[in-house]
């Protein structure tokens, strides 16, 4: 299991667990988490199971945390691969704008998750729409949705998905890093939608799809916000150092 979600597991707090937004092409829920900074190959959920994954833009399959990332060259203003389909509302159709850096902390991360990342689907101003098919109805389905540019001149760039605001440059350096997003819904149909646009900030707006992944999972995750998990897992640090420093005194006092 996922470590984010082991901490999901172990850590109640309802009035910050979900974000909502009702997507217009269907009527399903998708319930977003909070944005999460990209870190390294453990951001990659592993719950339930793989049951589509895309890495988009010219290249190949990338492996990252044991999941295949399958290549999606996108073309035209629409395409699809397995059961992902990324829909452009530009004439002009996806253009592609592969970053390049030597900057840290973007190329310390390990290389397939670079490959999975670098590569990635633009649209200038106009924004884009991803469609999961082949649904369960019924079924509760995960995405995980990666935004990312580590050029410092485009840092201030941001993506809305769904009902979330991802950075494409959580620094607005060279080498920063962007961000990933985690939302489930319970499926009401065979094909479900959510939208990708560009949001406030950076020199002009555009819409960025870097990669995405969709799972099968046995049951709704439950899903806190960043600041909930940080609450917690300092909580956690306090209490040990309390227990901690309570069999010192014991072992002093003795």
């Amino acid at each position: 299991m996922h470590k984010s979600l082991n901490i999901f597991a172990a850590v109640t707090v309802t009035a910050l667990a979900l974000s909502s937004a009702v997507d217009p092409a269907k009527a399903a829920v998708i319930n977003w988490g909070s944005p999460v900074t990209i870190a390294g190959a453990s951001d990659v959920v592993t719950e339930g199971t793989l049951y589509a994954s895309a890495n988009f833009g010219p290249g190949s399959n990338a492996t990252v945390n044991g999941v295949v990332f399958d290549a999606f060259p996108v073309s035209g203003t629409s395409s699809t691969v397995g059961n992902i389909t990324l829909t452009s509302s530009a004439l002009s159709g996806f253009t592609y704008s592969p970053p390049s850096t030597t900057t840290s902390p973007y190329v310390d991360l390990p290389l397939d998750y670079r490959n999975m990342l670098t590569p990635f689907a633009y649209t200038d101003i106009q924004s884009q729409q991803a469609t999961v098919s082949g649904l369960t109805i019924g079924g509760t389905y995960a995405i995980q949705f990666w935004v990312q540019d580590p050029r410092a001149e485009f840092g201030a760039r941001t993506v809305t998905v769904g009902s979330q605001t991802l950075d494409v440059n959580t620094t607005d350096a060279d080498g920063g890093l962007g961000q990933w997003v985690l939302g489930q819904f319970i499926a009401d149909a065979t094909t479900q939608s959510f939208n990708v646009g560009p949001g406030p900030g950076g020199p002009s707006p555009a819409t960025y799809a870097n990669a995405m992944q969709v799972r099968i999972v046995p049951e709704p995750m439950q899903m806190v916000s960043v600041a909930a998990i940080g609450s917690a897992l300092g909580m956690m640090w306090r209490m040990r150092k309390l227990r901690r420093n309570g069999r010192d005194s014991d072992a002093t006092a003795c």
